[in-house]
């Protein structure tokens, strides 16, 4: 029950008993009806008795409907990868604002040399089968060639011309990303401009191409939240009635006090075969970025206003859910005039102080919308004498600006700083034969971790040096080739034939040489096929997954067995990720402190602070992630603990009252302003309506509205003085 219906029952109580008030003389049996007050003129004067007429009026309609906040589909973007590999680094960070192009991963990924080794063979094909190609077709010009030769030729050279075709489409799909051949290291750029919203990439990770055929995933979602969408739905009912640009007015639970309007820019043409409503999307702009996707919200969409009979809402009186209206009816033999009770029924129409009447109420008719005891006394004062002060044992406080600092408390987990840990894998296929790093052991970048037996090793300097020696012989021979013919002593032919070769032989020494320079991250003794694993940072080896004597695939090797052998990290900073609720969001800032206690070390407390709060909600548990730093000198935190961390949730400078002085009745909020006194030096209380921010903890509530600095308010009992009103 609102305020404004429990004053109505204070009316009523009053009308009643005002009109119980009968002369003494009364024929007993004249007795007015339960649901009839009979009021002479004079008392109407006495209890300030209010009474209006309904009339027609132009009265806005809505249609509240549930919606969800969404990303605008040109201001997101889904980023995969499209190659296949390893990821090496992760260079963008959750939160992080980016620039079209600007780096968010790197992959280690054998697509890299595959597709330039790839092209610049296909590259060579093509130039020797167009030199044969010319070749025979001067020779059936001449009558010196048969024209199967020049047909075969022409189909080799074809064919060529199409494998060059497929190098250069697979090439081009990696040309987004900044391409280093030699580690063959892939670079993930981002597609636009925006803030990194989300990653559910890590270093170490497996990934699968985008055109690989195989289930590649989301690795990133960079997103522009300056303004957002909402999606709500329209029973098929409330369809007609929903036009192209209806005003929309949305609230979240997050901020319950503030509204968010746009206008409809698009509806459904089909409904949803299950629910059998229609789509419709509203463009809402987001400063602050208060509002986060797949948030849920309250969706009040503006249809044509009607014109309908209204009412104050103040002449409304709710008893056991339905609602009643005094109205004149009439005037009693005596003089009196009577007020009868009668059931009302309200419309869909409304305004903040008016509503419509659907039945009960006729025009013309006079109804009741105020009253009280006596002219003197006002509905929202009450008057004490210094005894009945004393006697109700009130108190008062003066409302003062202070500032507020809150605790919001969530769950969360320690994780690695991605920055400061690696998962390390072996490039190379092989049989460990040493392990040189132990768990717990304080590495620098470059230390030997274990040593392998491989014939990867002896494979790729063995191709390298094969590799090497073809060209020198295809250089001489061509080098030979060009100078008999220009002695004209060797014929265009063998010329051409040993260029191509020399060609393809330059390709297949690229090829090699990328392949031998993915082992330069370790030591590799070429006599012994031994390859030393070092650790690509500065670390402690805070996992070891290896054992002397176990077969391992190599990281390039091109299956998909490769296992993480160790893993190296940083513990002297840890990120604590967490889950925070919508209703929380609004406390959550970034920068502020946050306190960590744990079970394992009673008493003692770490800290940090707040570096990131998500822009999304998990679709799953209606969450947001928020990250924060942890300073860990003495190693105490470990990865995958889960303790409840509290976070400081600095509030706006307020006023502030006594929990005890605010009053709720219904919906409403208030309080009792002392203001003065009267003649007779009682004691005037005004009940004030107030905003207050309720979820803050401690004796002090903010006030948001209603009062100033300096007021005087009732504190203890103050709820005795409802009773005067």
């Amino acid at each position: 029950m609102s305020f404004g219906m429990w004053r109505q029952g204070m009316v009523l109580g009053t009308l009643m008993a005002l009109g119980c008030q009968h002369p003494s003389t009364a024929d007993p049996a004249d007795s007015q009806p339960e649901d009839e007050v009979w009021l002479t003129a004079d008392q109407i004067s006495k209890s300030s008795v209010k009474t209006a007429q309904p009339r027609m009026e132009s009265l806005p309609q809505f249609i509240t409907v549930g919606g969800k906040v969404a990303f605008d589909d040109l201001r997101v973007a889904h980023v995969i990868s499209p190659v296949t590999g390893r990821i090496s680094r992760t260079i963008a960070l959750p939160g992080e604002h980016v620039k079209k192009g600007s780096p968010l991963l790197a992959i280690a990924s054998p697509d890299v040399g595959s597709a330039v080794s790839d092209l610049v063979k296909a590259q060579a094909d093509v130039n020797a089968a167009l030199h044969d190609y010319n070749r025979q077709k001067a020779l059936v010009a001449q009558s010196a060639g048969p024209e199967r030769d020049l047909e075969s030729a022409e189909d080799t050279y074809r064919k060529a011309k199409a494998e060059m075709d497929r190098a250069q489409k697979k090439a081009g799909l990696l040309q987004s990303g900044k391409i280093d051949s030699v580690t063959q290291e892939f670079t993930l750029p981002s597609p636009i401009e925006g803030e990194v919203v989300a990653r559910t990439a890590n270093p170490g990770m497996e990934v699968q191409g985008q055109y690989s055929g195989g289930n590649a995933m989301e690795l990133f979602t960079i997103g522009d939240i300056d303004s957002v969408w909402l999606f709500a739905d329209i029973s098929q009912s409330d369809l007609p009635r929903v036009k192209l640009g209806a005003q929309m007015t949305v609230t979240v639970s997050a901020y319950p006090d503030k509204r968010f309007e746009g206008k409809i820019e698009w509806i459904a043409d089909t409904l949803d075969p299950a629910l059998r409503t229609a789509k419709t999307r509203c463009a809402l702009p987001n400063p602050g970025h208060l509002l986060k996707p797949e948030m849920f919200g309250s969706v009040a969409i503006s249809v044509d206003p009607i014109e309908a009979l209204a009412l104050p809402k103040e002449a409304l009186i709710p008893i056991n859910d339905q609602l009643f209206a005094f109205v004149r009816d009439g005037q009693r033999p005596d003089g009196r005039i009577v007020f009868k009770r009668r059931h009302v029924r309200v419309g869909t129409a409304s305004t903040q102080d008016r509503v419509s009447i659907a039945e009960g109420i006729s025009a013309g008719e006079t109804v009741v919308i105020e009253g009280s005891v006596t002219r003197e006394q006002p509905n929202d004062e009450a008057w004490l004498s210094a005894d009945q002060l004393k006697a109700a044992g009130i108190k008062t406080a003066v409302a003062r600006e202070q500032d507020f600092v809150d605790e919001v408390s969530i769950g969360g987990r320690l994780t690695f700083d991605d920055n400061r840990v690696s998962h390390v894998f072996s490039p190379v296929s092989g049989r460990v034969t040493k392990v040189l790093a132990q768990p717990g052991q304080r590495l620098k970048k470059g230390a030997a971790l274990l040593k392998l037996a491989s014939p990867d090793v002896g494979s790729a300097f063995s191709d390298r040096v094969k590799a090497q020696a073809d060209l020198v012989a295809a250089e001489h021979e061509f080098r030979r080739q060009r100078e008999l013919y220009a002695a004209h002593a060797g014929a265009q032919r063998d010329l051409e034939t040993a260029q191509d070769n020399f060609e393809k032989t330059r390709a297949e020494l690229s090829r090699a040489s990328q392949k031998s320079r993915l082992l330069q991250s370790g030591s590799v003794d070429a006599v012994t096929q031994e390859f030393t694993l070092k650790s690509p940072i500065d670390g402690d080896v805070v996992g070891r997954f290896v054992s002397p004597g176990l077969e391992i695939q190599g990281q390039y090797s091109g299956g998909s067995n490769a296992v993480e052998l160790f893993t190296v990290g940083d513990l002297s900073q840890l990120w604590l990720v967490g889950d925070v609720y919508e209703v929380d969001l609004p406390d959550i800032r970034k920068g502020a402190a946050v306190s960590v206690s744990l079970a394992a070390y009673p008493g003692k407390s770490f800290h940090g602070v707040v570096d990131w709060v998500s822009d999304v909600l998990d679709t799953t548990t209606r969450t947001a992630k928020v990250r924060c730093i942890l300073a860990n000198p003495d190693r105490l935190l470990r990865p995958e603990m889960y303790e409840t961390v509290s976070v400081a949730a600095p509030r706006p400078h307020a006023l502030a009252v006594p929990r005890e002085a605010v009053l709720r009745v219904g919906s409403e909020t208030f309080v009792f302003v002392e203001g003065g006194s009267t003649p007779e030096g009682k004691v005037i209380f005004r009940r004030r309506k107030v905003t207050v921010n309720g979820q803050t903890s401690g004796n002090l509530l903010p006030i948001t509205s209603g009062l100033k600095a300096g007021d005087t308010v009732a504190v203890d009992n103050s709820i005795f003085l409802l009773g005067l009103l």
